[in-house]
């Protein structure tokens, strides 16, 4: 009889349904809120060009926008979802810093391409889309939602990985595997000044400073900076120089950091 007794407190047990871990259900969520993703790589975005593809890419930021703040103000604040003045300084320093480096190597490559012809419009356009949209965007749902979730969750390391791996994931699909695992290194760069810092405004600026460049500088889409082939490079020397001033972000926030924190009395290493 104990052990009939047992099996039904186990089994009453079993029936009753655990609700799911915020972070988690957060996730759930977010790739529920992708589903649309997959029609649109099939249909939507080989055949769009032009104003059509300016239209579908605001729309796009605009619905991933609106679902960020959707699925993450149901279960946390503007300060949990990094939304706050917190590490404002750090965020600029470091951010300006890989800014810097990647001016550099710019500067380096002969492109063979011209960047689009610049007005008081376009200008105008391009801090619009890439400040209000995108920089806003892909931080709040990959820095903000997406690490806040996997943080609470599982862990810090979580949060900064996982992060990462998502927003690769996003430029990955529609750029392609070269795009995406440059991505990957920048998510790494963005997610621990996101961690050190504890918010992301700044990143946002930082974000869209960083299409900006792009844009400006070089073209107006990654699919014409890949489609010129394996460009000339007749300042190696300012590649070097600028790769050397974007691994000091990650070197000063993985190691020194910390370290400076802890002999001011600080969180500890």
């Amino acid at each position: 009889m104990k052990v009939f007794t047992l099996i039904a407190e186990y089994s009453q047990k079993a029936l009753v349904k655990k609700p799911l871990h915020p972070g988690l259900s957060a996730l759930l969520a977010i790739g529920i809120m992708f589903l649309p993703a997959i029609p649109a790589y099939l249909w939507l975005w080989p055949n769009v060009e032009g104003l059509s593809n300016v239209v579908a890419q605001t729309v796009t930021y605009i619905y991933v926008l609106a679902g960020t703040l959707f699925i993450g103000f149901r279960r946390w604040d503007l300060d949990q979802l990094g939304l706050n003045c917190k590490g404002l300084g750090l965020s600029f320093a470091c951010g300006l810093l890989v800014l810097a480096g990647r001016l550099l190597i710019i500067l380096a490559i002969e492109w063979q391409i011209a960047p689009p012809p610049l007005t008081l419009l376009s200008i105008l356009r391009d801090i619009l889309f890439y400040f209000g949209l995108v920089g806003l965007g892909e931080e709040l749902l990959f820095r903000g939602l997406v690490y806040r979730a996997l943080e609470d969750w599982r862990s810090e390391r979580w949060a900064i990985w996982g992060s990462s791996l998502g927003f690769a994931l996003w430029h990955l699909f529609g750029q392609g595997p070269v795009v995406g695992a440059a991505v990957f290194l920048i998510g790494l760069l963005f997610a621990q000044i996101r961690w050190r810092a504890g918010g992301i405004l700044g990143l946002i600026l930082i974000h869209g400073l960083w299409d900006l460049e792009t844009v400006l500088l070089v073209a107006s889409s990654n699919e014409q900076i890949l489609s010129i082939g394996r460009p000339e490079i007749p300042h190696p020397f300012l590649v070097i120089l600028g790769l050397v001033l974007m691994l000091i972000v990650p070197l000063y926030l993985g190691w020194l950091h910390p370290r400076l924190a802890h002999s001011n009395g600080g969180v500890k290493p």
